[in-house]
């Protein structure tokens, strides 16, 4: 299952990648990159994948993939949570109800 956490560690490699297109002077991101991508645009926004389109400049690619990280934040800290409580003094807390409820 591609959870919100791993699709950003998936869009975390793919950005390093399309960088890499930039550092190495590669004017279109490569057909597999694009594969990949189109799977993280899919589960971070049902309009991301029409905004790549048939686009491959690696600058404007850099942009959506930014977008599709912030959405997918806001996916991962949806899905979490609170946090459970984790008494820290639960010997001493048990001790005061009991006082407490005697008096």
């Amino acid at each position: 299952m591609m959870t919100p956490r791993r699709l950003l560690q998936e869009s975390d490699e793919l950005l390093f990648w399309v960088e890499e297109c930039l550092v190495q002077e590669i004017r279109i991101v490569p057909g597999w990159l694009v594969a990949r991508l189109m799977v993280v645009l899919r589960h971070a926004h049902s309009e991301l994948p029409a905004r790549l389109g048939r686009e491959r400049r690696p600058e404007q690619v850099m942009e959506i993939i930014y977008d599709a990280q912030a959405a997918l934040m806001t996916q991962a800290c949806n899905n979490r949570g609170p946090a459970e409580v984790i008494p820290l003094f639960a010997r001493a807390r048990e001790r005061m109800l009991r006082e407490a409820a005697t008096l």
